[in-house]
Formats: structure tokens, sequence, C-alpha cells
């Protein structure tokens, strides 16, 4: 399956954000492309790193690393999109396990590709 992901850098340092992904490098996927792009969070300008994977591993593993992203970028959710063999897609939103407030749901406006 291909992730995409979204995760923002306003109180995230950019290397930092890449020394993570390749530490999940070999485990969770061989291989990643990885852009930044102008996002937006809460309607605040955000650069934001498009990073995508294609790999064999289970969802509930992909989840289980992001949750780790979160805690260790410093981010209260981080974006993602599954998209299966056969193009169909689906988005979602994962918290960090700390986050105590309002959880929005997963809007695909709001999601930056590569494409």
């Amino acid at each position: 399956m291909k992730y995409t992901f979204n995760i923002g850098l306003n109180n995230n340092d950019y290397s930092k954000a890449i020394q993570h992904i390749n530490n999940a490098r070999g485990h969770y996927y061989d291989d990643y492309h990885v852009t930044q792009k102008d996002g937006e969070y809460n309607g605040i300008a955000e650069p934001t790193i498009v990073l995508e994977v294609d790999t064999k591993a289970d969802v509930v593993s992909m989840v289980g690393l992001v949750k780790k992203w979160c805690k260790a970028m410093n981010q209260i959710c981080i974006a993602l999109e599954i998209t299966d063999n056969e193009d169909s897609s689906f988005g979602a939103l994962v918290y960090a396990d700390s986050f105590r407030g309002h959880k929005s749901a997963f809007d695909s406006k709001y999601f930056l590709t590569n494409k």
C-alpha cells in the first residue's frame, strides 16, 4: 500500500524530522519520497513535509509509527492517506496519545500530495 503523510514544521525541525523518517527505513518501508510544501493548520500557514512510502506493513503498524512520530516530532497530529492497489484511498488524522483537546476529522481539501 502507498501511504502519504503530512508532517507540520512550525514546531518541528526539518532535519530532525528527516532523521526520524530515516530511522523507520528498513523496518516499516524501504524507500521514501519527501518534499516540502506550504500547508495550513487551523488557518495558520505552516510549512509541511509531504512524505510518500510504499510498504507491505499493515495499517496498525503504520499508525503505531505515526504515534511515535507525533511524540518525537512534537506534533499534535499527523495526517495520512492510504491508497490501495486499486487506487482507492482513505484519509485519517492520527493524534498523539497525550493530546486531550478536540479532535478534528480528516478533510482532503487540506491534505497535501505530490500530485
